[in-house]
C-alpha cells in the first residue's frame, strides 16, 4: 500500500512537471489502476557470462518502483547508446517510466529502455511493483500539452489494446509504442 502511494505521489509530481492539474494523469490512468509485482530471483552462477538475464525493453506499464539487491549490479539503462550499470543505493528505489508515460507526455518523458543481466557469481534478488493503467483508460496526450500548435504522437488507445499488443511479440523485438504512432 505505501508503494502504491508512493507511485501516486509520483503521479502527481510529473503532473505538474509537465503543466497539469495535480490529479491529471491519476484520473487519465484511472483511480483503479492495476499494481503487479515481481520478485525476480537469479541463483548463484559460476559462469555468469555464460547466462542470460532479460533483454533490453520498455515497461508497457506507466511507472515501475524497483527495490534492488545490494550486493550486485544486474539493471542496466541505455544511455546514449552506451548500457550503464545502475549502482544499487541503500534505502533507495529506481524508478522507470514505462510507455504509457510517454505517451500522456506526448514524448516530453521517455520510457527507459533498460534490461537485467547476470554479472556475478552470487545469488541475487529484485522486487519490482508496477502501476498499470485501467484496463478501459483512454491513454491520449492532455489537450493542454498539444494546444502550441504541436500535434499528438501517439494515437489514443486502450491500455488493454497496447498489453496484448506488447506481449504478442518477445520482448526484445523493438518499442511497441511505435506501433501506436500516429501515422502507422
Amino acid at each position: 500500500m505505501q508503494v502504491r502511494e508512493l507511485g501516486y505521489r509520483l503521479e502527481e509530481a510529473i503532473s505538474e512537471s509537465l503543466g497539469l492539474e495535480k490529479d491529471c494523469i491519476k484520473n487519465v490512468l484511472g483511480h483503479e489502476q492495476g499494481q503487479h509485482m515481481a520478485i525476480n530471483f537469479y541463483p548463484q552462477c559460476p559462469q555468469p557470462e555464460l547466462t542470460y538475464g532479460l533483454p533490453a525493453h520498455t515497461d508497457p506499464n506507466a511507472l515501475t518502483i524497483l527495490l534492488q539487491d545490494l550486493q550486485v549490479e544486474g539493471l542496466q539503462v541505455l544511455k546514449d547508446g552506451k548500457w550503464l550499470s545502475v549502482k544499487p543505493q541503500p534505502n533507495a528505489f529506481v524508478i522507470n517510466l514505462g510507455d504509457q508515460f510517454e505517451a500522456l507526455s506526448n514524448g516530453k518523458y521517455k520510457s527507459v529502455w533498460h534490461r537485467a543481466i547476470v554479472n556475478s557469481d552470487k545469488a541475487r534478488m529484485s522486487v519490482a511493483s508496477f502501476l498499470c493503467p485501467s484496463d478501459s483508460s483512454i491513454i491520449s496526450a492532455p489537450k493542454t500539452l498539444i494546444e502550441d500548435g504541436s500535434s499528438a504522437i501517439y494515437r489514443d488507445f486502450t491500455y488493454a489494446e497496447f498489453y496484448d499488443i506488447f506481449w504478442s511479440r518477445k520482448l526484445d523485438q523493438g518499442n511497441r509504442l511505435e506501433l501506436f504512432k500516429r501515422g502507422n
